[in-house]
């Protein structure tokens, strides 16, 4: 039986930077054009200068001030 390749997908150069009136954060954003593309997913921000990324689509989020 042959055993089907596994992709291993790089990480995403997006990096989406949002403010803090963007909290709480969820991709994919209520305004992003790919809304119900995969579920809706928290993504934890807190202090400037954190990074999360989407464990769907790899989306880099990055809290600024």
């Amino acid at each position: 039986m042959t055993q089907p390749e596994t992709q291993i997908e790089a990480p995403s150069k997006t990096v989406v930077t949002v403010t803090k009136a963007d909290l709480p954060l969820t991709c994919p954003r209520a305004d992003d054009p790919t809304t119900g593309l995969h579920p809706r997913v928290a993504i934890p921000l807190k202090n400037p200068g954190d990074e999360a990324s989407c464990r769907y689509c790899r989306t880099r989020y990055r809290l600024v001030e």
